[in-house]
């Protein structure tokens, strides 16, 4: 395989961070140019919607969501939540296309995404999920991805995805060889190397599932306030089962069974002291 064929595989799945576990799932694709609707008509304050979305897993007869619509604000952080089986990470895998509604369809600024190139739609977006694939290759090489290397914007996302002061340490530094035959880190520096890989693509457009889950509570803490600061101008989305990930999102959205049966944000929800409200007061957790 050549380098530029090699890099293109990279963005093209790996980037977004699907796992080797999760790629048959690819399996439960339709073809990528099927649709009816090509436009709506939609706010600009909307970046990505889901408009009337009916969805079934392969083989099953039973719909995980049911004409569900949901929109994700421009240049805001939105969190979903919700517990084990609501349809979080499916949501997720409709945005990036990995998955077809059966019906409905997902709209970027009012276009169908069915008529943005999958390959194109997924390099525009920054994409971190908790069980994101790591190269046997440098830790660099993980980072920047094919990329041409910029100093400065490597040693910020470091810094800012709290790997810098762990990496200095290694005898090669960034050069050292992770991965299956690399040397062995923690999973919570896995996971950081994997949010300073979203860093450094820089796309205006964010999905963290569960990006933070392996990280201790002082580091967590620390990425979380500069992902805040990072998050800036960016239109992000997250699941995430802590409170303190999705607290200071702008919108959240409360999913059970495939419905969403709550939305706002963390004040508004705790406030209306219903289901969200239940998740903070009984466990500050979110499943």
């Amino acid at each position: 395989m050549s380098f530029k064929n090699l890099v293109e595989f990279i963005h093209s799945y790996q980037d977004v961070s699907i796992s080797i576990n999760r790629l048959s799932d690819i399996y439960n694709e339709k073809s990528d140019n099927t649709t009816n609707e090509r436009y709506l008509n939609i706010s600009n304050d909307e970046c990505i919607t889901l408009k009337n979305v009916s969805f079934s897993h392969f083989g099953s007869d039973n719909k995980l969501f049911d004409n569900l619509n949901l929109s994700f604000p421009t240049n805001k952080i939105s969190a979903i939540v919700g517990s084990s089986g609501s349809g979080k990470t499916t949501i997720l895998k409709l945005l990036l296309k990995y998955y077809q509604p059966n019906s409905g369809g997902v709209y970027y600024k009012g276009t169908d995404i069915n008529n943005i190139d999958s390959e194109d739609w997924r390099q525009n977006i920054s994409t971190v999920f908790q069980d994101g694939y790591i190269f046997s290759d440098s830790i660099k090489d993980n980072i920047i991805m094919g990329d041409e290397l910029d100093e400065n914007r490597y040693l910020e996302v470091l810094k800012l995805a709290n790997c810098y002061d762990f990496i200095t340490k290694l005898p090669q530094k960034s050069e050292t060889k992770i991965g299956e035959n690399g040397i062995g880190l923690s999973k919570g520096q896995l996971q950081r190397i994997l949010i300073a890989r979203a860093m450094y693509k820089n796309s205006s457009i964010i999905i963290l599932d569960e990006a933070t889950s392996a990280l201790d509570a002082k580091n967590e803490k620390e990425v979380h306030n500069n992902l805040l600061t990072y998050f800036k101008d960016k239109t992000v989305i997250i699941i995430a089962h802590r409170l303190s990930t999705v607290k200071n999102a702008d919108r959240i959205f409360v999913l059970d069974n495939g419905s969403v049966i709550e939305e706002g944000n963390h004040r508004q929800l705790v406030n209306d002291k219903n289901n969200y409200y239940e998740l903070v007061k009984n466990q500050l957790e979110l499943a």
